[in-house]
């Protein structure tokens, strides 16, 4: 989950490798730091606790004009505490080798015992220090082959990039779990995590598979899998420094509310054809002919909720049985792969530990698996046999906004196509196709009530817990909003069926646990109502999430309006209503809304 990021060439390194920590700081911001080489094998580290705006702060750059290639690391804590001598990168003991690391190496109290009986003495806690410490070690003159060796003592997972003093301008590693890529410059080179840090920087990279081992060296490459040297395929990148920049808005998160009526445009792009009434994609047309009898979706975090509506969907508008699983509870649960089954595996990064695992099970034992993620080139994009690209551009807040309503619309889009090939009814699909059209414009004219739901969250931004309820399509979005308000605010919220609150969670209500209820125009609307009563009638507060021409207002003791449409579509306004309430409320407390504590936003480790 930590960011890597590396560059060689004739620029001042410095500036590029902050550059690139910043756009990487979603991946972890505990920590962050450099380590880089000049020409004349001067060796130069910086580290600071926090994020990559305290390691600018200790960095004169002016006077790092001869340092010209360099890593970078920004920290997720995983192995020791969030100090500078456990802050990347780390260094060997005899200071000629350098290294950052994401991921988790599993082996390493066992390497590290071993080391200590050979006398290396350790400054941290990391299990990437043991890997630096490892090298040298195992050093036996030549970077590369010590590379080959070192992959075969450590275990799962890692990308690792290392620098060697005695050889300036030379960066490799090796990467197995964690994703990795190579940016391909004029007469300059570039290691990241993630491609998207790469925009505006290079046209093209290379994406590495697991089990590669790279060097980067006299303004050229090589890739070596298995003892062979490879060519991996050039990909273009086709975003532009607009999606990685923050304009007018004080948060990427507000930002990335906003554009969500842009995304859906994008996610609707080449596959329904509005005029035609119909949908057009040859990956979907190939997917329904396939005789599948049922969905399994298999997600974490909020991807999972994206699935639970999915599921609603596609039972709803298709009739296909669905299942939906945690990631890490498929992993290690009982499988049953059944070839009549479509796996579908949902990530905005594509890179996602757990799902990835889950993907490569499914794969191995001949299922058929469907990605649905944000970033092409991803390990799920690449190892899935088909699958479709959300299109949310790069989602830079932590807490997910717009990358949660692409997925949503696209699972949408896979229902009314499985529906329509099947047993959907005709009027049925032309009136939902025709309501989706309508969607990018009533978001936007939402956005507009932004200071009402503002003031409503000032309101309640005191309490301390609270329930999201709802039903049927509108439970998963309580449950992505109750995320939502946990992840921004650090308040207590649990999400229920309304149906469930007599069973017991009924104990919870006083004046001091206010409910928020998610109750559009859908059949269980009057149910809903019936609900707000009994929690009103011991003394909660509720605020409804409701519909502009509800009839039944008086009832809540707030309410945040959204114009009526399908109880398919309203999932789309309601959850742009949850998130604007978690997002002032966090604002109000004066949280830091694009980097809560204690996350991240790539889940790329267990």
């Amino acid at each position: 989950m930590c960011g890597i990021f590396g560059f060689t060439g004739w620029k001042d390194a410095a500036p590029i490798l902050l550059k690139g920590l910043s756009r990487l700081e979603y991946r972890g911001y505990d920590s962050a730091g450099i380590c880089m080489i000049s020409k004349n094998r001067d060796l130069y580290i910086n580290k600071a606790i926090g994020k990559v705006m305290e390691l600018k702060n200790k960095i004169n750059l002016s006077s790092l004009s001869e340092y010209t290639t360099g890593i970078g690391h920004t920290r997720w804590a995983t192995h020791g505490g969030v100090t500078e001598n456990n802050c990347h990168p780390h260094t060997s003991a005899n200071g000629r080798f350098a290294v950052v690391h994401n991921g988790i190496i599993e082996n390493y109290s066992e390497l590290r015992t071993m080391l200590q009986w050979q006398g290396y003495q350790f400054y941290g806690e990391t299990d990437t220090e043991v890997a630096a410490k490892l090298f040298e070690h195992l050093f036996m003159g030549d970077d590369f082959e010590t590379l080959k060796k070192l992959t075969t003592v450590i275990e799962w997972a890692y990308a690792l990039v290392f620098l060697d003093k005695e050889n300036p301008g030379k960066l490799f590693g090796a990467k197995i779990g964690s994703p990795l890529v190579i940016g391909i410059g004029r007469d300059s080179w570039y290691v990241s995590s993630d491609y998207r840090s790469l925009i505006g920087l290079v046209d093209e990279y290379i994406t590495l598979e697991d089990g590669d081992l790279f060097c980067i060296e006299n303004n050229d490459y090589k890739v070596v899998n298995c003892g062979v040297e490879l060519v991996r395929d050039k990909e273009s990148i086709t975003e532009t420094e607009k999606h990685m920049e923050l304009g007018d808005f004080p948060h990427f998160m507000l930002k990335e509310i906003y554009e969500q009526g842009e995304v859906l445009r994008n996610v609707f792009a080449g596959r329904i054809d509005f005029q035609a009434k119909t949908i057009r994609n040859n990956t979907l047309d190939e997917v329904v002919t396939q005789g599948f009898e049922r969905v399994h979706i298999i997600a974490s975090g909020t991807s999972y909720h994206a699935g639970l509506l999915g599921k609603q969907y596609l039972e709803h508008l298709a009739d296909i049985p669905t299942e939906v699983t945690v990631s890490t509870e498929f992993k290690y649960g009982k499988q049953f792969i059944d070839k009549k089954t479509l796996y579908i595996f949902v990530s905005q990064s594509g890179e996602t530990a757990d799902s990835l695992e889950s993907m490569k099970i499914v794969n191995e034992r001949g299922g058929y698996t469907f990605g649905i993620v944000n970033v092409p080139g991803s390990s799920i994009a690449r190892l899935a046999k088909a699958g479709l690209f959300t299109h949310a551009w790069v989602e830079v807040g932590v807490a997910s906004t717009k990358a949660f309503t692409a997925q949503v619309a696209t699972f949408l889009v896979i229902a009314l196509a499985f529906g329509r090939k099947w047993n959907l009814e005709h009027m049925k699909f032309l009136s939902i196709i025709e309501d989706m059209q309508k969607i990018p414009v009533r978001i936007e004219k939402l956005l507009e009530t932004s200071d009402k739901i503002r003031e409503v969250a000032e309101k309640y931004a005191s309490y301390l817990n609270f329930f999201y309820l709802g039903r049927s399509y509108e439970l998963p979005i309580a449950m992505e909003g109750s995320l939502k308000l946990k992840e921004l605010t650090y308040r207590h919220s649990e999400a229920y069926s309304s149906g469930e609150l007599k069973h017991g969670s009924l104990a919870l209500i006083d004046e001091y646990f206010p409910s928020i209820i998610i109750n559009g125009s859908s059949p269980l609307h009057s149910k809903n109502c019936s609900s707000v009563q009994e929690v009103k009638s011991r003394g909660g507060k509720m605020i409804g999430i409701i519909t502009s021409d509800d009839t039944k207002k008086d009832i809540y003791d707030d309410y945040l309006t959204f114009e009526a449409s399908l109880p398919e579509t309203e999932v789309f306004l309601e959850v742009i209503i949850l998130q604007l309430f978690a997002y002032h409320m966090a604002n109000t407390l004066g949280r830091d809304i694009d980097k809560p504590r204690n996350l991240a936003k790539s889940v790329t480790v267990e």
